[in-house]
């Protein structure tokens, strides 16, 4: 049993997904925290994981548990407070993150599956709920996610465009109801991404070298997302504005 401290530097929400899985799943693998039988964190908005709480514990096949601010100071247990994922920014932390990974769901991750689609253009579906823990929801003064924000103008007609020129090789994915493992798998198998900026871009520590990700940027912008395309030599294009017409083009532009 560990007692587990984030001290991230920047901001941002451990129970948002992009957070979660390159501030906590990705540092805590690298420090070998699946080791331990049980983690045991603060709850409080700034350590909670919220309701990845059920992936955690299915990737690291631990017991994970939240407590109160006072019991987790009286606990008389080791603490470990890891560094900030930018520290872990290398070839090596990254796969050993992705083997971790790939070795849990048993994933070939070097061959192409043919019941995936090569072209993925991921929409926003209806928000859900980060946090379904009563204490802590009194504490969250921000419930809101990218869906409110960010999204491609006039997206279904670039879905229609898609499913024209790529037939079955093609598919419009909602990822907020998808496994963990299956967003894996998808990512793993595309060889061209689309979509808004957004938290499951973080989901790119799974591709392919090469994929080609087209990023409608929405006016925003997150270094790590960099980073990991850097790292992995993926092709990340930044598509600048979320206009139709600009959107069409940058596909073509990128085609496969």
């Amino acid at each position: 049993m560990i007692k587990v401290s984030n001290k991230r530097s920047t901001g941002g929400s451990l129970f948002h997904y992009a957070h979660f899985l390159c501030d906590c799943l990705f540092p805590e693998i690298i420090n070998n925290i699946f080791k331990y039988n049980e983690v045991i964190r603060e709850k409080n908005i700034r350590q909670t994981i919220g309701n990845f709480s059920k992936i955690y514990k299915d990737v690291m096949i631990i017991k994970h548990r939240e407590i109160l601010p006072k019991k987790f100071n009286e606990l008389k247990i080791g603490t470990l407070t890891y560094k900030n994922k930018e520290q872990y920014c290398t070839k090596m932390h990254f796969n050993k993150f992705r083997n971790f990974i790939f070795s849990r769901y048993k994933i070939n991750h070097l061959e192409y599956k043919s019941d995936y689609p090569e072209v993925i253009l991921i929409k926003r579906s209806d928000r859900v709920n980060l946090i379904n823990d009563k204490y802590l929801s009194k504490l969250n003064t921000n419930p809101t996610t990218g869906k409110e924000r960010r999204e491609i103008d006039n997206i279904d007609n670039v879905e229609a465009y898609l499913t024209n020129k790529y037939g079955n090789a093609f598919k419009a994915l909602f990822f907020e109801n998808i496994s963990f493992e299956n967003q894996v798998l998808y990512f793993n198998n595309a060889k061209l991404i689309i979509c808004a900026h957004g938290a499951v871009m973080s989901n790119m520590f799974f591709c392919k070298e090469n994929t080609k990700i087209i990023e409608v940027t929405c006016k925003m912008h997150w270094n790590f997302f960099n980073k990991i395309s850097s790292i992995l030599n993926l092709n990340h294009i930044k598509c600048t504005t979320n206009e139709y017409n600009a959107v069409i083009n940058c596909i073509n532009e990128n085609e496969i």
